[in-house]
């Protein structure tokens, strides 16, 4: 029942110019860009994630799973009997167009941004000591199940909001004077997500607490009161 997912963020490497504040020579070379004749597009999207059981892992193998994400195992008289293991993910398709201007530079303009996020596949594991359908291995189930419902809500919750704040982060991007295409288009990327990158934080840590909140000691007894051969 011990449960900690591991959560990975996409590592985009960005190259930080002043922290992304525009220098006083790209502030006013930034004036020289003509206005885009195009609105910029925007697509969020999210894939739900499957839900999948694994029934044919031991109690130690769940124990080395738990010490590969990096979380301790239970101690005393709790054991690990399941464990749901996912990933959150995001990713950020940038593009933009260019047009060159003075002093071999270019004018970078946003074109489109696609935000795919959400979870990785919902891997539940349940002690193959309980054979299923077993009163164990269904208290177990719901025990996982319920983490997921978890995970589930916290998301459907932000994801109206992230998909607004990414719009009017993308709508905000303004032309930018780079030395070359690759840093524009780096940096009207890093436009938007630093936009995001706070609410996605704040989802997995509210989602990660409410899972705590059902991975204690009273959980756990209310669990091994709805069995009794565990």
């Amino acid at each position: 029942m011990n449960h900690r997912p591991s959560f990975f963020y996409p590592l985009i490497t960005l190259i930080v110019i002043g922290a992304f504040t525009l220098t006083p020579f790209q502030a006013q070379a930034n004036k020289r860009c003509p206005a885009p004749n195009t609105s910029v597009k925007v697509n969020v999207k999210n894939t739900p994630a499957k839900v999948i059981y694994k029934t044919s892992h031991s109690r130690s193998d769940l124990e080395r799973l738990q010490l590969r994400q990096g979380r301790h195992t239970t101690s005393g008289k709790w054991k690990i009997l399941g464990l749901t293991k996912t990933e959150f993910k995001y990713s950020i398709k940038t593009t933009a167009n260019f047009k060159k201007t003075t002093g071999g530079r270019f004018c970078a303009y946003p074109v489109s941004y696609d935000l795919n996020i959400g979870y990785a596949d919902f891997l539940i594991y349940v002690d193959r000591k309980y054979p299923t359908g077993s009163c164990e291995y269904r208290a177990i189930l719901k025990h996982e199940n319920a983490h997921v419902t978890i995970y589930k809500s916290y998301l459907k919750r932000y994801l109206p909001y992230i998909k607004k704040q990414v719009q009017t982060a993308a709508l905000g991007v303004r032309p930018v004077v780079v030395s070359t295409p690759n840093l524009g288009t780096k940096y009207i990327q890093e436009q938007v997500q630093r936009r995001i990158r706070p609410l996605i934080l704040k989802l997995n840590r509210e989602a990660d607490h409410s899972n705590a909140r059902i991975d204690t000691p009273k959980s756990y007894r209310k669990v091994q009161l709805l069995c009794d051969n565990w």
